[in-house]
């Protein structure tokens, strides 16, 4: 037979193949998003595994056959379940194309984490602008006033006074609403360490190759974190941040994520010294859930990331071994 007719049976056998798994991942997305939107007492479930079709086709397939993918996802979510589903197609349609592709180009587990979770959190800003646009919501608005709803129904309820003045109220909302990109940032990351989580088991056993995260005691960050936190202090000094300014606006959220970078670290660094004294694995995890009630633990593991990156307590610890 030419070698010419093999080749071109071949790409006809792929081309079949590609179609043939991309129809199996849509109908897999079909159901899931079905059992998202109209079965209520297990829809958070079905939606963990919303962006598993995707991550599993980008990961074995190109770019091209997965956006044709992604395309009919959100033709049909909108049949499925109406207005209301297409943005839940493109956010977690998007981050799995995201993930798989980096799967698919053998990139380390780190660098696929923070790819989908960046995707991810661009959902959530550009689906949270436009939802401000279209419908004419206020989000701010609407929890400050259910927040003043629910202090004073807890008030009548205890049949005592509201335990804070308007005064304090109007502070911890004018926060909340600047720090409300740093929330969002947050929010998107957590999220995608809990999608990986429950969906990478499923794809390893469906042939998708993995790179595994390397163990949490080995996580690095730039030491220039600590120079921008050092540097955001001393600005705030000689330029008092005022609520309402645009500076206010930047101090504080960049604050929360460099104090959350920083926090990360510390964490690391405790887990770093469980693993190098042997110690139960128990011990660094408990520290971790109890730096969230106790804010003394928490700036005292912030205090240690700090310390870790300005003075390299790791590599000093390795050296006296």
């Amino acid at each position: 037979m030419p070698k010419c007719l093999v080749n071109e049976r071949s790409v006809k056998v792929e081309r079949t193949k590609v179609i043939t798994e991309g129809a199996r991942m849509l109908a897999i997305f079909a159901i899931l998003l079905a059992v998202s939107v109209y079965v209520p007492i297990i829809s958070i479930v079905g939606a963990l595994f919303l962006l598993l079709p995707f991550l599993i086709y980008s990961a074995k397939y190109p770019a091209g056959p997965a956006f044709g993918l992604l395309a009919c996802a959100v033709a049909l979510s909108f049949i499925i379940g109406g207005v209301i589903s297409v943005p839940l197609a493109i956010m977690y349609g998007t981050t799995g194309l995201m993930m798989g592709a980096l799967i698919r180009r053998q990139s380390d587990g780190w660098i696929v984490y923070m790819g989908g979770s960046l995707v991810f959190l661009l959902n959530l800003i550009v689906q949270y602008a436009a939802a401000m646009w279209l419908f004419d919501i206020s989000f701010a608005d609407e929890f400050s006033k259910a927040f003043k709803e629910s202090a004073a129904e807890t008030s009548r309820v205890l049949g005592q006074e509201v335990p804070y003045t308007d005064e304090e109220i109007n502070t911890l909302i004018d926060y909340m609403n600047a720090i409300l990109p740093a929330i969002l940032t947050a929010l998107a990351f957590l999220t995608v360490l809990l999608l990986r989580t429950v969906n990478y088991p499923i794809a390893k056993r469906l042939g998708v190759k993995i790179k595994p995260l390397q163990p949490f005691r080995t996580v690095r960050l730039p030491r220039t974190i600590l120079w921008y936190y050092l540097l955001l202090m001393a600005g705030a000094i000689f330029v008092q941040p005022e609520p309402g300014t645009s500076w206010y606006d930047i101090y504080v959220n960049v604050l929360f994520i460099l104090q959350a970078c920083l926090y990360i670290q510390g964490l690391s660094f405790v887990f770093f010294f469980a693993h190098s004294k042997k110690w139960p694995k128990a011990i660094p995890v408990l520290a971790a859930l109890l730096s969230i009630p106790l804010i003394p633990l928490l700036y005292l593991i912030r205090l240690l990331g700090i310390i870790d990156l300005g003075f390299d307590l790791r590599q000093r610890m390795q050296k006296k071994r």
